[in-house]
């Protein structure tokens, strides 16, 4: 039987914004930022290979945050879920189980999105956790030595500008067939100078801590424009926030810079509507915990036949414009 129920926007709780006191620099936006309205659909099946299997899955689900609203959240499963907040990161995760039979669900919810140029505060146990290193941001590792070759700015934010022109720089976006690139790993790409937004992202990030300054990192999916009301949506994004005392939290999109050359400028400290923010942070720990530990990266189903990981599962992302 499939379990089905309607969830109001509440019960997956609102990050409260705390307004910046000071006005940010180089916003794009004058007057009310641009905003858009879709339904993003997540579905994804478990397939039972023997009648003793035991299957464990694991989804990510958004809460509200300063750019954005979730609301008219829906889940179908083909089993009993709970869902929890992580216990490390932000946001929520479905769990469902289940011994020898498949699983398959489907989770959709409605998505206010605005254009931002950040600016909300954060609490000082919020800060001392964005200045600590992950499994794959060490911030004594090349990436985080890298940092000494970039010179200081006057401000938190012109620092954090010199870091992203150096990233932008220095990497190039490249996702080359049973490449290393997708894992966030710092120095990695630090060696390597290419990969996709996690490796973009994480450089920065450790360069950034490294200097002192608060760093975090969001997974989400772009949202495709275009007049058609259904559109698949291929794949996750990520971005990342630095943070200045009087500024606050500030957006960058490093990887979508370098694909988007005239856009680079908008990038450093705005991010467009065409975006869902799904889960924050590294290193995430689950609710009830999968037997791999932490997850260095949490956007796609985790899933795990008899205690150890698989991805012989199918998923699939659409928006529909609302």
């Amino acid at each position: 039987m499939i379990m089905y129920q309607r969830f109001a926007a509440l019960a997956f709780g609102l990050v409260a914004a705390c307004a910046s006191t000071t006005p940010v620099t180089n916003v794009a936006f004058e007057g009310t930022p641009p905003s858009r309205d879709f339904r993003f659909t997540y579905q994804t099946e478990l397939p039972a290979a023997n009648a003793g299997d035991e299957l464990r899955l694991w989804l990510p689900i958004p809460v509200n945050t300063a750019e954005q609203r979730i609301s008219n959240l829906e889940i179908e499963s083909t089993h009993d879920y709970v869902v929890n907040d992580l216990v490390e990161g932000t946001g929520r995760s479905l769990f469902v189980e289940s011994v020898g039979e498949p699983i398959a669900v489907t989770i959709s919810y409605d998505v206010h999105r605005k254009a931002t140029a950040g600016g909300s505060s954060a609490s000082a146990t919020e800060l001392a956790e964005a200045l600590k290193p992950n499994s794959m941001i060490p911030l004594d590792g090349k990436a985080g030595l890298m940092a000494a070759s970039v010179a200081d700015g006057a401000s938190s934010v012109e620092t954090a500008e010199a870091l992203y022109l150096h990233t932008l720089d220095r990497m190039r976006y490249d996702k080359p067939a049973g490449g290393d690139w997708g894992r966030g790993d710092a120095d990695w790409a630090c060696d390597s100078r290419f990969g996709n937004c996690t490796d973009f992202h994480s450089y920065f990030m450790a360069m950034a801590r490294a200097k002192g300054i608060p760093a975090r990192f969001v997974m989400g999916f772009p949202i495709v424009g275009g007049d058609e009301e259904v559109a698949k949506v291929g794949g996750y994004h990520c971005w990342a926030y630095f943070y200045d005392a009087a500024e606050g939290w500030r957006p960058v999109d490093i990887s979508e810079a370098d694909k988007h050359p005239d856009k680079a400028q908008f990038f450093f400290g705005n991010l467009d509507e065409d975006r869902v923010e799904v889960i924050g942070g590294r290193d995430v720990v689950l609710d009830p915990a999968p037997a791999a530990g932490s997850l260095n990266l949490f956007i796609y189903p985790h899933a795990e036949v008899n205690g150890k990981p698989t991805r012989d599962l199918t998923k699939s992302f659409s928006r529909k414009n609302l």
